[in-house]
């Protein structure tokens, strides 16, 4: 017996909707719907995403600042500001950029807290496990999906169309001035400076637009080696999401998020469109650091 998925599950799906009309200002789950951003009154679970460098200069992303090192005592100050401006969001979760259930990640969770060991360099454990460690959570919660974008596929693309080199060439241009702002910016000031920057819609978009503007456009005949690195890298966010979810995503839930700049735009659009979810914006909370 063939099932025909588009007359049956789909077809369900498409009968429950028409004949069972949300309440005003509700979504199909009876949970509130409501703007993008939280208002005061917001019901919904909030959801705070944090962009940043990676502290521990780790290399593993296409384009990576020289930072300083954030253990020494005039950045342990700009942490510690940091995490306090932070906790006034009154998150119930932190979710890091580990890989989801990590054993070794909640190890070092558990050292952390217990008072065993100080925090590594990553901002996972500056900002993360120390935010975590000020409100008193008993965990940590790592919500990454690890998966390798594969750049050099895009080589079978500008052989069959050595034009689409120019595209390469732009996006190797604007990974090398971005590497140049961001380490101008944390040589000139404090991190929470920094992070305010990188958090502005514009900077966020600027780290979004080579992917949609780029990437996507190598394609020659039936190559579509671009697109296919594009969607790995939305294939990555939408399981982050998906793990976000399972951390945090009822009435009350306060999840605070911090992960590399160049997810957050992905995220943050997930965000809005989960009718469960508001978006807190984390401009004010570093505002003057």
């Amino acid at each position: 017996m063939h099932c025909r998925i588009g007359t049956t599950i789909v077809g369900a799906i498409v009968v429950s909707i028409s004949t069972a009309t949300p309440a005003l200002g509700q979504d199909y789950f009876g949970r509130p719907a409501g703007p993008s951003y939280c208002t005061s009154t917001d019901e919904r679970a909030r959801a705070l995403l944090l962009g940043s460098y990676h502290m521990a200069n780790p290399g593993a992303d296409a384009f990576n600042i020289e930072a300083d090192d954030v253990l020494l005592p005039a950045r342990q100050r700009e942490i510690s500001e940091i995490v306090e401006r932070l906790a006034a969001f009154r998150p119930t979760h932190v979710a890091v950029e580990a890989p989801w259930g990590d054993a070794a990640t909640l190890e070092r969770w558990r050292e952390y807290s217990s008072g065993e060991r100080e925090a590594r360099r990553s901002e996972e454990e500056q900002i993360g496990f120390r935010l975590a460690r000020r409100m008193r959570h008993e965990t940590i919660y790592p919500i990454d999906y690890l998966v390798g974008l594969d750049f050099e596929s895009l080589g079978s693309v500008m052989e069959k169309d050595p034009g689409l080199g120019r595209y390469m060439g732009q996006l190797q241009a604007m990974g090398a001035e971005a590497e140049s702002l961001l380490g101008e910016w944390l040589r000139e000031g404090s991190i929470g400076h920094m992070l305010y920057r990188m958090n502005e819609p514009d900077n966020l978009a600027r780290a979004h637009w080579p992917y949609v503007e780029l990437v996507l456009a190598m394609v020659a005949d039936d190559d579509y080696a671009g697109p296919e690195v594009v969607t790995t890298w939305y294939g990555r966010n939408l399981r982050i999401f998906s793990n976000l979810i399972r951390t945090a995503n009822s009435p009350g839930d306060r999840v605070f998020v911090v992960f590399g700049q160049g997810h957050i735009p992905i995220l943050r659009q997930l965000v809005i469109d989960h009718p469960g979810y508001c978006l807190e914006d984390p401009l004010p909370y570093l505002e003057g650091l």
